[in-house]
């Protein structure tokens, strides 16, 4: 089942652009992976991807952002009932 995972932390825009870039270039060769977008929340900035599963999300988010990104990041899964795409 597609989901979309929230992810939120204390880190500002200029933290994110300067980490992003390496790991968003892996991130779209990921199975699974579908899109990725960032904004700014009431409470901080918010990475936001919509996976086709969440634990091709878990597998790529364990192995690659927690080992390289010093916050500490909540996480909401919403259940998407459906994904279109280009």
């Amino acid at each position: 089942m597609p989901v979309l995972i929230r992810h939120r932390s204390a880190m500002s825009v200029a933290q994110y652009d300067e980490s992003a870039p390496p790991l968003v270039e892996q991130l779209k060769k990921q199975p699974g992976f579908l899109v990725h977008v960032t904004y700014q929340g009431a409470e901080g900035l918010v990475v936001a991807e919509v996976w086709e599963t969440q634990e091709q999300h878990d597998t790529w988010f364990d192995a690659n952002v927690k080992p390289n990104i010093p916050f500490e990041i909540t996480q909401e899964v919403v259940d998407l009932h459906s994904v279109h795409t280009p």
